[in-house]
């Protein structure tokens, strides 16, 4: 009788409810179309635009013969493309944020179609948890810190440190520093450069794990609440 009252207590699901539902469902998963695009559009823009003045620079220094012009136009492009990396790199961590914020509501709702319809879970292969780190697949994924090297994020982060190194060490090369020095310095700036920028990106990760409510904290179907539970958190009697 217990399990039964329990189970009266779940949200109806009355036609109205259903429009919602729907509505919202369509409405997250519209959000991540949209992330995901914003993110591939910028990378695009950014990969490209560095594959171009790549390219000028290779064309200058062929014409000048690597003489002062070479230097001059290499030293005014790099810190351009550098500043455009560390825009699109602030960008795609917000929209990856974003991206994923929107798939813990998409899953929240997963969380309540099943437990209206628990016979259908076995044909559900995502998550329909919102536990931090785990929020989309339970098979073949498993994420770890080395997963913010992994991201579009962590692509832009490698390539304009590679920028910055670079740009320190022609900086160097024009003073007539000796090859090896001016190598040193500008690997040891693409790590600088690269370290921070992960660092920041990892902190963005963590903050939006701390400002975000976890309502199911395990991993089966019927969670365990944080706080009071509801009378809905019991599954319904076979």
């Amino acid at each position: 009788m217990e399990r039964k009252k329990e189970v009266q207590a779940l949200p109806e699901f009355t036609a109205q409810t259903v429009a919602m539902m729907t509505t919202e469902h369509s409405s997250l998963q519209a959000g991540r179309f949209m992330t995901v695009s914003e993110a591939s559009g910028r990378s695009t823009l950014f990969i490209g635009t560095v594959s171009g003045a790549l390219i000028a620079i290779a064309f200058t220094g062929q014409a000048s013969q690597m003489g002062p012009a070479f230097f001059m136009f290499s030293l005014v492009l790099f810190p351009a493309l550098v500043l455009m990396g560390l825009f699109t790199f602030e960008r795609v961590l917000q929209a990856g944020i974003e991206d994923l914020i929107y798939a813990r509501g998409i899953n929240l709702l997963r969380h309540l179609y099943l437990q209206h319809a628990p016979q259908m879970q076995p044909y559900f292969i995502l998550s329909a948890q919102d536990a931090g780190g785990h929020p989309l697949l339970k098979v073949g994924i498993h994420p770890s810190w080395w997963q913010i090297f992994l991201t579009t994020a962590g692509m832009i982060a490698f390539i304009t440190s590679m920028l910055v190194g670079v740009f320190v060490g022609l900086l160097l090369a024009l003073f007539t520093v000796p090859l090896l020095v001016c190598l040193s310095a500008g690997i040891g700036l693409f790590l600088v450069s690269w370290g921070i920028l992960q660092h920041y990106q990892w902190g963005q990760w963590q903050r939006r794990e701390q400002n975000l409510t976890l309502l199911f904290t395990t991993t089966g179907l019927w969670p365990v609440y944080r706080g009071r539970p509801p009378a809905s958190a019991a599954p319904p009697a076979a």
